[in-house]
């Protein structure tokens, strides 16, 4: 006796789709600029980090001499605009430190709500402050 059995075949799983950030790169002295938190060091440290975790740098956003105590910042206009237009081109801005983002903790964190309202968020290699990601 022959049974005729359907077979159905799932295709293979594939990865989830690459998480794609925008690196925000910023010193506001010609002094750090000189030291360890150099544009170019925090690249490269912002590189390791999503070369680790397989994510995809699709932007830099790079603001050499300019102080984060208030959002007057070319570059950083520049980001928030790219991360609040419908779809937002990446899903994390990735900073050395959060710092580096914005000094003033209130003006951090309406940022960061706005900008979690259109599914990116801000994340720091050097501080973690309980991210999902």
């Amino acid at each position: 006796m022959t049974t005729n059995t359907a077979v159905r075949f799932e295709p293979a799983s594939s990865s989830p789709a690459t998480i794609r950030v925008a690196s925000y790169l910023r010193v506001s002295t010609g002094r750090q600029a000189e030291s360890d938190l150099s544009i170019p060091d925090q690249r490269r440290q912002i590189e390791r980090y999503c070369a680790a975790r397989g994510w995809t740098i699709v932007e830099d956003y790079v603001e050499p001499g300019s102080s984060a105590t208030d959002d007057h910042r070319p570059a950083f206009q520049e980001m928030i605009d790219a991360a609040l237009a419908p779809p937002p081109m990446f899903s994390i801005i990735l900073v050395h430190s959060f710092s580096r983002f914005f000094r003033d903790q209130f003006q951090f964190e309406r940022y960061a709500r706005k900008l979690a309202k259109n599914g990116v968020q801000v994340i720091s290699i050097t501080q973690d402050w309980g991210t999902t990601r």
